[in-house]
C-alpha cells in the first residue's frame, strides 16, 4: 500500500441518490467541512483530486491550511461536458457483469458539475503550495494540455507536471501508468524528490 502511512479521508461531495442535491456550493462546502475538521486536530494535510475533484482540491487548497497538492488529470478544461460527467458515472459502476448498487448520475448533475469547474478553477492563481500534476497523454475527457496550460497559472516555483505517456482518464487503473502515477505522488508526499518549476 503506497499510502499506509497516512490517515486517507474521502469526503461525500454529494448524495448520487438524491436528484436535488444539485448545488455546487454544497458539494465544496462539504469538502471544505473535512479540511477544517481536520486542520481543528492538528493534522497535516495533503490534498488529492481527480477530475472534477482536482478543480475542487486546486479551491480548497487556495484557502485551506494545506500542506501539499496532487492534481490527477484535473478537469480544468473538458473536451466535452457530457464526456466528463459521464466518466464521473463510470466511477461508480461495478467492473463486473452483476449490476451496480449505484444509480446513474442524476442529469441534472452535469450542470452542477460545469457551474462547480467554472467558479472553482479560478483559485488555481491562489496556490501557493508545492503542488504535483499527473495527466495521461491520451487522455479524452480532459485533454493533457489542459494540464500543461493551467500549471503555469499556479504562482508558486515548487511545482511540477508529469504526462504519463499512452494513458488515458482513469490514470491509476493503467497496469503501468498507475504504479507510476502513486509511485511518484508517494515521492512528493514524502518530501524525497525536490519539485521544481518546468
Amino acid at each position: 500500500n503506497y499510502f499506509n502511512k497516512y490517515e486517507v479521508i474521502t469526503p461525500e461531495l454529494y448524495d448520487i441518490h438524491d436528484p436535488r442535491d444539485d448545488e455546487w456550493v454544497d458539494w465544496v462546502h462539504r469538502a471544505e467541512h473535512v479540511l477544517d475538521e481536520a486542520a481543528s486536530q492538528g493534522k497535516r494535510i495533503i490534498l488529492i483530486g481527480f477530475s472534477m475533484g482536482g478543480v475542487l482540491a486546486s479551491y480548497c487548497a487556495s484557502k485551506a491550511n494545506v500542506d501539499k497538492l496532487v492534481l490527477i488529470a484535473p478537469a480544468f478544461e473538458y473536451v466535452n461536458l457530457p464526456n466528463a460527467t459521464g466518466f464521473v458515472t463510470s466511477l461508480f459502476e461495478k467492473k463486473d457483469d452483476t449490476p451496480s448498487s449505484y444509480p446513474e448520475l442524476p442529469p441534472n448533475f452535469t450542470i452542477t458539475f460545469a457551474n462547480l469547474v467554472n467558479n472553482c478553477k479560478p483559485a488555481i492563481e491562489d496556490i501557493h503550495i508545492p503542488t504535483l500534476i499527473i495527466h495521461g497523454s491520451d487522455d479524452d475527457v480532459i485533454l493533457h494540455t489542459s494540464s500543461k496550460k493551467f500549471i503555469k497559472k499556479i504562482p508558486t516555483e515548487e511545482k511540477a507536471l508529469i504526462t504519463i505517456e499512452g494513458v488515458k482518464h482513469r490514470v491509476l487503473d493503467h497496469p503501468i501508468g498507475g504504479k507510476i502515477a502513486l509511485e511518484n505522488i508517494q515521492l512528493f508526499m514524502n518530501n524525497k524528490i525536490v519539485v521544481k518549476n518546468q
